[in-house]
């Protein structure tokens, strides 16, 4: 099995649209409320999420790059009256997460630690989900709900073919759009490659 970005054919070769992950629908919606029991910063429904990956040989996450992210963000809150929640994960940078509590100040929810039930119920809760370029995997988990997802572009250190190559196939089925595009709500089939795959894989093992 291989992702269908990475443009690879064989008679025994299962594609999968995007990064194949463990979540599922179910776990993500039993955690629907947990950032609300952890923190009274969310103060209407009209949330967005910002879920951080972190530095690759691929992206930079220096202070320019990330100020960006932050500006476009920030601009989108304000102009749409949104809650925000910033999400890290276990390779975002320190920095980066010190740097968002101070940029986006307490009227927002930062996280500063991963933590597996904030991000699961940020998807839930999200109305809109903006994503850091440098994870499928995350992009993937985030099209198990359905909802609009920004990416976050972060300018290549060297060819990113792989990565440009599975946006652009996010971007052909309406997934994803990029960060800095006008706020809209659109919708698409939930993409759940885990089962899907897996119901193939038990078909072939049954002939």
């Amino acid at each position: 099995m291989v992702p269908e970005h990475d443009k690879m054919d064989g008679e025994n070769i299962i594609k999968s649209k995007g990064a194949i992950h463990y979540l599922t629908s179910e776990e993500i919606e039993n955690n629907k409320e947990y950032l609300f029991s952890i923190s009274n910063k969310l103060k209407n429904d009209n949330i967005i999420s910002l879920i951080i990956g972190g530095p690759t040989q691929y992206y930079d996450y220096s202070d320019r790059n990330i100020q960006e992210i932050f500006s476009k963000v920030n601009f989108l809150v304000k102009e749409n009256n949104l809650s925000l929640v910033v999400i890290p994960s276990m390779r975002t940078p320190k920095e980066t997460i010190e740097h968002a509590k101070i940029y986006f100040g307490n009227d927002h929810l930062v996280l500063d630690t991963v933590d597996k039930k904030a991000y699961l119920s940020a998807l839930s809760i999200s109305k809109y989900i903006v994503i850091t370029c440098d994870s499928s995997s995350m992009i993937s988990e985030a099209a198990l709900t359905g909802k609009p997802i920004y990416i976050a572009a972060i300018p290549p250190k060297k060819n990113d073919k792989r990565f440009k190559n599975f946006r652009k196939l996010f971007l052909e089925m309406k997934i994803v759009r990029e960060l800095g595009e006008k706020l809209e709500n659109w919708s698409y089939e939930k993409l759940d490659e885990t089962n899907r795959i897996a119901n193939i894989i038990r078909d072939k093992i049954q002939l």
